[in-house]
């Protein structure tokens, strides 16, 4: 699996956010393309008061990270604990499944449509983090994903559209 994902030059997708931190639940849309040897763009296409802001991930680091609207740089305001915010929760995913192997796999059957599972799991002195990936049968194409922090799901992904390049 993590060569396919090593190997692959890029793609595009548009995903679906749920964000549940604490008690604000709040939805995104992102129009996402991920580029192997440039950067990774995303913008924001809703909620409505949020569209047209979009970011840049350079490299493999998501330190990297740069937000703006309009040609202007924005304070990312980035917390501590990369790849549970809507902003770099894809990116975040991609490294995973790019550069470590599941905790766990197995498949599963959905709207009759058969999945394979990645589940994701860390933990460092901020908390425990798991990751569960549902992926098309062959590995090739996310359908969804769940991200928790200190086992509380934080964010669901959707992907409603992909496309490799």
């Amino acid at each position: 699996m993590r060569t396919y994902w090593n190997e692959l030059n890029g793609f595009t997708a548009h995903v679906k956010i749920l964000s549940n931190f604490e008690k604000d639940v709040l939805e995104y849309e992102v129009h996402y393309v991920y580029n192997k040897e440039d950067s990774d763009q995303f913008v924001i296409t809703a909620p409505e008061s949020l569209a047209g802001i979009s970011g840049t991930i350079a490299g493999k680091d998501s330190g990297a990270f740069t937000l703006q609207y309009d040609n202007t740089k924005l304070d990312d305001a980035m917390p501590q604990r990369s790849g549970l915010t809507p902003a770099d929760a894809l990116f975040g995913l991609l490294c995973d499944l790019r550069d470590d192997a599941p905790t766990q796999q197995w498949t599963e059957e959905v709207k009759g449509q058969k999945l394979l599972v990645l589940r994701y799991d860390s933990e460092d002195e901020q908390g425990a983090v798991g990751k569960q990936i549902w992926l098309t049968a062959d590995g090739k194409q996310p359908v969804c994903a769940e991200l928790y922090a200190d086992k509380v799901c934080v964010l669901t992904l959707q992907f409603t559209s992909y496309q490799s390049t």
